[in-house]
């Protein structure tokens, strides 16, 4: 994702939608206008989305899908494994009218960026967008998954970005660990059976 400006007034992405309605696609294309996009591609089938990404340079994905051919989660999958480099790594956002723990899950294990609960509130996807563009996770690609580095917990805050989300987020500057590392040797023993005698 380009990071030309992350004003309110002009973010200047190209960014994707593809949705399964009429409606979705009015209200997501009504709450993202004001947000300066230098374009927005809009697909209604995962084909057309496809050969979109195929043939542009997009640089955020959002989606709100749940077709008869796939859903959402499986919609984000094969945007991942079926593209190579750059494309691959696009980010997505989902947006979801029942996220549950569960179907965020489903959604990360696919490759997600974000997800977003419905009803979308243009403050809160606006703060999504701005993350993503100042995000620089490493794509994880592995047999089994390709996404972002889910770690963001354990690593701190994107550069830019003050304040994370949850309130068990690190701070962005993380520090280094207190006291003496434990050698391999402290390790093993703390790891050892011990033998109890039970009364």
């Amino acid at each position: 994702m380009s990071n030309k400006s992350t004003s309110p007034t002009h973010i200047g992405l190209n960014a994707l939608f593809l949705t399964d309605g009429t409606h979705t696609m009015d209200m997501l294309s009504a709450v993202t206008s004001g947000f300066g996009m230098a374009k927005r591609h809009k697909a209604r089938t995962v084909e057309e989305a496809f050969d979109i990404h195929r043939s542009n340079s997009i640089d955020l994905i959002i989606l709100d899908c749940s077709t008869e051919e796939m859903n959402g989660i499986e919609i984000t999958r094969r945007f991942r494994m079926e593209f190579e480099g750059e494309k691959s790594e696009t980010p997505i956002l989902a947006v979801a009218g029942h996220a549950s723990q569960v179907q965020i899950g489903h959604y990360r294990d696919a490759g997600a960026s974000f997800v977003v609960a419905k009803p979308v509130a243009p403050g809160i996807l606006l703060q999504r967008i701005l993350w993503l563009a100042k995000d620089t996770r490493d794509l994880v690609n592995t047999p089994s998954f390709r996404g972002p580095d889910r770690r963001a917990r354990a690593m701190g805050l994107p550069a830019g970005i003050e304040q994370g989300r949850r309130s068990t987020d690190l701070d962005a500057n993380v520090s280094e660990i207190a006291g003496q590392n434990l050698d391999q040797s402290k390790i093993d023993d703390m790891l050892k059976p011990v033998r109890v005698n039970l009364l």
